[in-house]
């Protein structure tokens, strides 16, 4: 089957999200012929509310045009003019003051951190009003979030953490938080398993947070190989010993927050990515010294590293230009990573650098890695002979583990030397 006949079988409403949800320079108008199902899926009550609240905010967003205008043929006359009747027919049930914010996002305002920390605490809960949430996980994709959305959504997140991770942290060697995208690899074989043991062997405790896949894309993860193989999952605080598990501790986000596993579902509506995707990995339960995670587009390092700084991560490592989906790096472009520590007066040092794999190895790499669908048995069998011997049959996966193993061991020496590996 085509591509084209696929993306035509696919209904109307997730279309519509893939052309006007992408963000500030992707987003397209909307098709004639399009508009005329979307008007059709509206009268007849087959668009679920969070699609509709995902749709129609991105739609506010974008700007809408005169033919896009026809949808108030489905919906009532004069309300794409009107906020709040917008907000009405999107999420009638929500509070007040849940709806004020919906009717900012319709304008195109941004809310501050107190109104970002209300604005969580309802997305994060199970009292009606999914229109909302579709509404107001699409609308802070579209035109991108400020560091004060992101900290009181943030906020919200860490307020829904279990009781079994609140508890005080078994003495033991620094923990370092590793963080990779949930959706995973589909060009590539995962090493982070192999980056752990690497990191761990450097006096480190590792923690890799995990949580089931909520697409767009949907590869190999690293909670596929942990669930695959004889990996440790942690149920709570009082687990992370010193007795440092191969691989490191695994942490599923179901168990850490049901009400934030909860969204994945829903993630799969909007199809995609929202505000969700970036700060789940800034959860911080185990009160780690660093936390290391990945950027591929550039404008995301900088965000990122904001984020970690705001949530109180003493260091901070993010890997820009590596392999999509993964921690891993790059072998034909050379890889940025963007360091912070924290100094004794609160404020933060920042220090990028670059590794050129071919450099640093002295070999000429054929080619870059991309496979088709890479086997998860295979992945699993090359950590596994990696492990015993240190190498293996497939030159382009032990490279990218020794370059990729160098480059964090250097970034986490220039953290902890400049006093951002320290306990807060």
């Amino acid at each position: 089957m085509t591509k084209i006949m696929t993306d035509l079988l696919e209904p109307a409403i997730r279309r519509a999200i893939k052309a006007v949800g992408v963000g500030k320079k992707g987003s397209k108008s909307l098709e004639q012929a399009l508009i005329d199902e979307l008007i059709q899926d509206f009268r007849e009550n087959r668009v679920s509310a969070i699609a509709k609240g995902a749709f129609l905010g991105a739609l506010m967003i974008k700007g809408i045009n005169e033919q896009e205008m026809q949808l108030e043929n489905a919906l009532a006359p004069g309300i794409f003019k009107d906020a709040q009747r917008l907000m009405d027919f999107i999420a009638p049930e929500v509070p007040t003051v849940i709806k004020q914010i919906g009717i900012q996002f319709l304008k195109g305002q941004t809310i501050d951190q107190s109104n970002a920390l209300a604005l969580g605490r309802f997305l994060f809960s199970s009292v009606p009003g999914d229109g909302m949430r579709g509404l107001a996980a699409s609308v802070l994709r579209v035109r991108y979030e400020t560091p004060e959305e992101y900290s009181g959504l943030l906020s919200s997140m860490e307020e829904t953490v279990s009781a079994d991770f609140r508890g005080t942290v078994p003495a033991g060697d620094p923990v370092i938080q590793l963080a990779e995208p949930f959706d995973g690899v589909d060009q590539s074989y995962l090493i982070t398993p192999l980056l752990a043991d690497c990191i761990q062997q450097h006096g480190y405790r590792v923690m890799n947070l995990v949580g089931r896949n909520s697409g767009p894309k949907f590869g190999n993860t690293l909670l596929d190989l942990a669930q695959s193989s004889d990996s440790r999952f942690i149920k709570k605080t009082s687990d992370c010993d010193n007795n440092k598990p191969q691989g490191g501790w695994y942490l599923h986000q179901a168990d850490l927050s049901s009400l934030i596993d909860r969204w994945v579902e829903i993630r799969r509506e909007i199809i995609k990515r929202p505000f969700l995707s970036t700060l789940e990995k800034f959860l911080n339960p185990f009160q780690a010294q660093m936390m290391i995670t990945s950027a591929f587009h550039p404008p995301y390092t900088e965000k990122m590293i904001t984020i970690a700084q705001r949530a109180g991560f003493p260091g901070a490592i993010v890997v820009r230009n590596g392999l999509e989906g993964s921690l891993a790096f790059a072998l034909k472009r050379p890889v940025k990573i963007m360091c912070s520590a924290r100094q004794k007066d609160g404020t933060y040092l920042r220090h990028e650098f670059e590794i050129d794999a071919e450099k640093y190895l002295g070999v000429t790499i054929p080619i870059e890695e991309k496979l088709t669908n890479p086997s998860l048995s295979d992945n699993r069998r090359l950590i596994e002979t990696f492990r015993k011997a240190g190498k293996t049959d497939y030159d382009l996966f032990d490279w990218r583990v020794q370059v990729s193993s160098a480059g964090l061991i250097q970034a986490i020496d220039w953290v902890k030397g400049h006093g951002g590996g320290q306990e807060s």
